[in-house]
């Protein structure tokens, strides 16, 4: 069958760049499902984009729907057709209402019977004709982070549809979506070549826009911004900082990208370095430049949207704007080293954490009472963890912070630093914030790991006591973030410790604030962190062995050493034998029995051979619990299954003498609590 090519462009006003990979997902796998649904395919299929046009190009795609086979169902067997095989009014009515006759009715085998129908055969739709009923609706179906309905539009999309341009072979898609119909017309750059041009005329689209000024491949702009930074910041003697964040963003930013070095005094570098890196990639979204030791230059590289005539100009430009961006922070960097960190801790009491949990003095003083206990825990030192708690949220009250608040914990790291404050305790206040983000580093430093650890429980316990917990795809807090960082920080350190503790120690520095987060308890709390782990673990171990472990333990790091060797140990014949011993030790054991007396005297030959076997490795599997060991203790239960097996073929657990059925039923308790120490084996499927 013959096949055509199809070419969408949307062209739009200017689409912020966070909008445009999103959208190209969405239209790629929309498109595919369309040409699913109706029975087509496509060679090729891929998506380009710009701040100003969304494209898909899809090769090969046949110009025919295929021809199929229809199936309708009609009234049932018995009702089409009577006791002689005579049709009924309601077999000839059915026949009639599809244009057939009764001699045409088949048998169809249903699920509820035997059923009277037709099959036709359907004559595929045109493709084209299927793509100017469908595209209008593809279109409208792009989600973006915010859709807006822009002047007198009925159509809500992340901005102002300028153009349509939808062909396939060489005709127009004909459609009008909200005012704006489509047509083979494209157009190159805004400003360098901004007159239409027929699409359906040229051998090579996208290589027309290039020619025009377009370069529709994202990773294309991506390779050549880098190309040219690295180049300009070579021929200074330098190296570009790497920042695939702010690649990303800059290359959904220009359609013909340019980038141009620029500098800036260098009296601008007495700020601490972050200072001018986090001014021009959060405000200007310009790429800072290092020497080959590492330390900043008074260079950038910024990315133009066109090659300007005057390069100069446009450099100039560039270096005014951060000028004064760098001044207004040389001027509150001056301002702020007037005072010490701590003398502006009781300011604190003039910012709000929350309305409902107080201002950000009672959150230091909370955080004061849970850090040096959370050191205390973790063999950090607790005088500094104190002094990091007392010093972590002064930096808000900054001049330096208030302008750019990207710089919070930063600046707290060193202003505490030039205030002569220790240097693990100046580390804590910036390392209490992270991870910040998926791919970011954990907090280190033992000072730090605690203040980081209470910082994350705070907002998470306030904020649930609060009632104001994570629904759906809603999270205004960055709660589930905060328990991820919890976990990441935990077994990235491999730091133990029970996160019920720590979650109990939480509410209880809310309380003696006099605040009662009715809303909420600690077992919430460690629940909402286990949900995220388990979301963490789950692509990589079973879900029953996830499951099985954290019904035992609420220590994070401890629970994934022992996910791991559950995980490792099922997949080998050793574990059966541990299995199987488990299961029939647990299942038997109705769950409100409970050991009274762990001394248990038997004569029953069984009973004490299993009691005997369980007493010479108890010691052994307690011994590898502590020790972490869990793989060999997972072995040593399977040392119990001969003496398991003789003694539930040999004696009737549940037996019509209660004292006796209690002494049995103690003796499956005492081991079950041991074995339980490791996972809740009633979990573990086979």
């Amino acid at each position: 069958m013959k096949a055509e090519n199809f070419i969408l462009e949307i062209g739009t006003e200017e689409l912020p760049a966070s909008f445009i990979e999103p959208a190209l997902k969405n239209i790629k796998m929309q498109f595919k499902e369309l040409l699913k649904n109706y029975g087509l395919s496509a060679e090729s299929v891929e998506t380009y984009g710009t701040p100003r046009r969304l494209i898909l190009l899809a090769e090969g795609i046949p110009v025919k729907e295929p021809d199929r086979e229809e199936i309708i169902t009609g009234p049932s067997w018995r009702a089409a057709f009577d006791e002689s095989g005579k049709p009924t009014k309601a077999a000839e009515g059915f026949a009639r209402s599809k244009g057939a006759t009764v001699s045409e009715l088949i048998k169809i085998e249903t699920e509820k019977g035997l059923y009277a129908g037709i099959k036709r055969k359907v004559n595929g739709r045109q493709t084209e004709e299927i793509l100017t009923e469908k595209i209008p609706e593809l279109i409208k179906n792009i989600p973006f982070k915010k859709s807006m309905r822009w002047g007198n539009s009925n159509l809500k999309f992340g901005r102002p549809i300028r153009w349509i341009c939808a062909i396939f072979g060489n005709k127009t898609v004909e459609f009008t979506l909200d005012g704006v119909k489509s047509g083979p017309f494209s157009q190159g750059h805004r400003f360098l070549s901004p007159e239409m041009f027929n699409a359906a005329e040229v051998e090579d689209f996208i290589a027309e826009l290039e020619s025009r000024y377009v370069i529709p491949d994202i990773a294309r702009r991506k390779a050549i911004i880098l190309d040219g930074a690295k180049d300009l910041a070579r021929q200074m003697g330098c190296v570009l900082v790497k920042d695939e964040d702010l690649l990303d963003e800059v290359a959904n930013l220009v359609e013909f990208p340019y980038p141009i070095m620029g500098t800036f005094e260098e009296r601008f570098l007495q700020l601490p370095e972050e200072v001018p890196v986090v001014v021009m990639k959060e405000h200007q979204r310009y790429f800072s430049v290092k020497d080959e030791k590492g330390r900043l230059k008074n260079y950038f590289v910024a990315v133009a949207n066109i090659k300007p005539p005057e390069e100069d100009v446009v450099r100039h430009g560039y270096e005014k704007v951060l000028r004064a961006r760098l001044s207004d922070a040389l001027f509150f960097f001056k301002e702020d080293r007037k005072k010490k960190l701590e003398e502006r801790v009781p300011e604190l009491k003039g910012v709000i954490f929350h309305d409902k949990l107080g201002t950000m003095l009672e959150k230091v003083e909370r955080l004061k009472q849970l850090s040096p206990e959370i050191a205390k825990r973790i063999g950090g030192d607790e005088k500094k963890a104190q002094r990091a708690a007392f010093l972590s949220k002064a930096d808000l009250v900054t001049e330096m912070v208030k302008e750019f608040t990207e710089l919070q914990g930063v600046m707290g790291k060193n202003y505490a630093l030039l205030d002569g404050e220790d240097e693990e305790v100046a580390e804590a206040i910036f390392e209490q914030y992270l991870p910040r983000f998926a791919d970011d580093r954990v907090a280190k430093t033992k000072t730090g790991i605690a203040l980081s650890i209470a910082e994350k429980f705070d907002n998470i316990t306030g904020f649930f006591g609060a009632g104001l917990k994570p629904s759906g795809s809603m999270d205004p807090f960055a709660l589930r973030r905060n328990a991820i960082g919890v976990i990441k920080t935990l077994i990235e350190n491999g730091i133990l410790i029970d996160i019920m503790e720590v979650a109990r120690l939480t509410f209880d520095t809310y309380e003696k604030q006099g605040k009662q987060l009715k809303e909420s308890n600690p077992a919430e709390v460690v629940n909402f962190i286990k949900e995220r782990l388990k979301a963490l673990l789950s692509e990589k171990f079973r879900q029953d062995t996830i499951d099985a472990v954290l019904d035992v333990t609420s220590d994070i790091t401890d629970a994934v050493r022992r996910i791991k060797a559950i995980d490792e140990l099922r997949n080998e014949e050793d574990f059966e034998p541990v299995l199987i011993t488990m299961r029939r030790v647990m299942n038997i054991i109705p769950e409100s029995f409970s050991l009274k007396d762990k001394r248990i005297e038997t004569s029953n030959q069984y009973e004490k051979q299993l009691l005997d076997a369980f007493n010479r490795i108890k010691e052994e599997i307690e011994r590898d619990i502590q020790s972490g060991d869990y793989r060999s203790a997972l072995l040593r239960i399977g040392k119990l299954k001969k003496h398991v097996d003789l003694f539930f073929d040999n004696v009737m657990v549940m037996d019509r003498d209660e004292a006796v059925k209690n002494r049995r039923l103690s003796i499956l308790k005492l081991i079950s609590e041991t074995l339980s120490q490791l996972a809740n084996f009633r979990n573990i499927r086979s």
